[in-house]
This record gives C-alpha cells, sequence and structure tokens, in this order.
C-alpha cells in the first residue's frame, strides 16, 4: 500500500508577508505624511501651486511693458525681420529693468554668440532660414578683423533696414535651395541631372533676369539676399525688394573694419550730397541711379511652363 506524503509546510513564508505587510502600512504612512493635503482637491497636482505661483515674483514682461518706455525702438523692430523675436529673447527677464525705472537690470548682448545662437549654419535649420559661417561671411563683406560684432553693420532691431511691413509684402511661391532636400550640399552652382524634378528657383520663372543678373559685378550674391523671402508656409512665403540705402550700405558703407578686398565702398550721406543735383537727388535710393549695375528692372518674365528651365 502506498503512503501519501504529508502536506508541505509554509510557516517560512509568514514572516516574509509580515515584512512586505509591515513595508506597505510604512509606505501608506509615510505617503500621508508627504502628500500635501490640498493634493486631488482640483485634479491630480497640488492646488496650492496656483496661489503660491500668482505670489512668486514675476520675471518676464510683456512686450507692451517695453514699448511703453521704447516705443521707437519697438515700432521698427515690429516691422523688420525680427518681428517675431521677443525683447526678452535677447535681453533676458525685463522685471528688474522696470523696477529700477530703466536704470539697471537688463541685459545688453555684445560680440557675435548672441547672434549666432540663431544665425550660425546649422544643417537642420530650413534652407531660407538666413545662416552664415561666420569667416565666410566676414570674407565676402570684406571685413578685416572676425571678431568685428555683427552689430557693426547690422542694427539689432532693425537688421535688415526694409523699407516696408513685411506682413504688406506679396506671397510668393516656396523657394527651395538644395540643402533642403541634399544634406550637406552647399555649392549650389553646380548642374542637376537631366531628369531632376523643376523646383522654385528664382532663375525658373525669371529667366532673362537671372542671365543677365549672371553678367553682373553682383552676380555672386544670392537673388534672396535682395530680394527677401520669408517663409509662411510648407508651400508660400513674402518676398520683397530692400530698397532702402541702409540695406545697400550693410556691404558698401564705409568703415575701418573693412579691408581692401571689400566691395566697393561710399561715405554716406556724404555720396548722396555730392551726386545729388536738385533737391529731389536727395530723396533718391541707391538703386533709383544703380538699378542697372544690378540687372534691369524691368524684363519680361517667362511663363512657368513654358520657360523650358529645369531650374
Amino acid at each position: 500500500m502506498t503512503k501519501v506524503p504529508e502536506p508541505g509546510s509554509y510557516r517560512h513564508t509568514i514572516r516574509l508577508f509580515l515584512l512586505l505587510g509591515a513595508v506597505l502600512v510604512i509606505a501608506l504612512v509615510v505617503r500621508s505624511l508627504l502628500v500635501p493635503d490640498s493634493f486631488g482637491v482640483l485634479g491630480h497636482f497640488r492646488l496650492d501651486a496656483i496661489e503660491e505661483a500668482r505670489q512668486s515674483v514675476l520675471r518676464h514682461m510683456e512686450q507692451d511693458v517695453c514699448q511703453d518706455c521704447h516705443d521707437d525702438v519697438v515700432g521698427l523692430h515690429a516691422k523688420d525681420a525680427h518681428a517675431k523675436v521677443s525683447c526678452e529673447t535677447c535681453h533676458g527677464p525685463g522685471a528688474f529693468h522696470v523696477a529700477a525705472e530703466g536704470e539697471e537690470g537688463i541685459h545688453l548682448p555684445e560680440g557675435q554668440r548672441p547672434c549666432l545662437v540663431c544665425h550660425e549654419l546649422i544643417l537642420s535649420r530650413p534652407g531660407d532660414f538666413p545662416q552664415i559661417i561666420p569667416e565666410d561671411h566676414y570674407r565676402f563683406v570684406g571685413v578685416r578683423e572676425f571678431t568685428t560684432p555683427c552689430t557693426a553693420c547690422h542694427d539689432p532691431h532693425e537688421p535688415l533696414f526694409m523699407d516696408r511691413d513685411l506682413r504688406t509684402a506679396r506671397l510668393h511661391p516656396l523657394i527651395h535651395r538644395c540643402r533642403d532636400c541634399h544634406a550637406g550640399r552647399f555649392d549650389e552652382t553646380l548642374a542637376r541631372p537631366e531628369e531632376h524634378p523643376p523646383i522654385f528657383q528664382c532663375e525658373y520663372c525669371h529667366v532673362q533676369i537671372a542671365a543677365d543678373f549672371a553678367q553682373r559685378p553682383h552676380r555672386q550674391v544670392r537673388c534672396t539676399t535682395c530680394h527677401l523671402f520669408f517663409r509662411e508656409s510648407d508651400s508660400s512665403g513674402r518676398i520683397l525688394r530692400d530698397a532702402d540705402p541702409r540695406f545697400c550700405l550693410l556691404c558698401h558703407r564705409d568703415a575701418d573694419f573693412r579691408s581692401d578686398e571689400a566691395p566697393p565702398s561710399i561715405e554716406w550721406p556724404d555720396h548722396r550730397d555730392d551726386m545729388a543735383e536738385t533737391e529731389g537727388d536727395l530723396q533718391k535710393q541707391c538703386i533709383d541711379c544703380h538699378q542697372d549695375h544690378i540687372h534691369p528692372l524691368k524684363v519680361k518674365t517667362a511663363a512657368v511652363a513654358g520657360s523650358g528651365s529645369e531650374e
């Protein structure tokens, strides 16, 4: 006759469950001590945090507060390329400055680095976003010292001296650059393969102007340097021709930091005053006299379908 084995003993697990129970009780007691009384009253957060936030000292101010004292600067800023950049992006929190009635408490950016945070070339940025390789940019405009601050030419509140509000500029098809699709493609003068799909570039529609411009002294300047393009959507942007003399002077103003290889420089407004023959000439813009040195103003524009160009 087979002997039935005696059932096993589980007495050794009693201590384990007692230990786990004790840990659970301690955890619940600690939680009850640590969780604030107002937690969970109106949701999964601490209700008292709302009142504490109300009592905290303000550090950031709205643009309207800056405009109360700096209306002239904010007015320029609102119409130019930095219109969407808040004052505190460059100047830091403004509450201390306001409390000191403008005497202190504001950061004044210096040198190149504050500008290069946004404008140094990074491949992950869209091709139409203004970007530079600092050394190449300085060589191109003939700056002698690479330590020259960006503000020697560009007013940070009105960096491109646009002669009209960007929001009034006409809509234009999206202009593409090679590196928008091809990572690392900087040389955009290389010929495209015959099977390359047509894309919107200036010479695609403005065939005659582009061909004429290729023979002019400014041929190394991209069209969108002077015909400013600002992207608004995945298919379009706003484009305007910047005719303000100060825009031309970004490259052509005589300054101590220019090298001998700089573009032709002039003293301003002495140049305008010396060349003016009538009172009306004093109101002229650079392109009123120099347009033909850039490209003809009125050239028949080819239709996209009939241009015969793949660019």
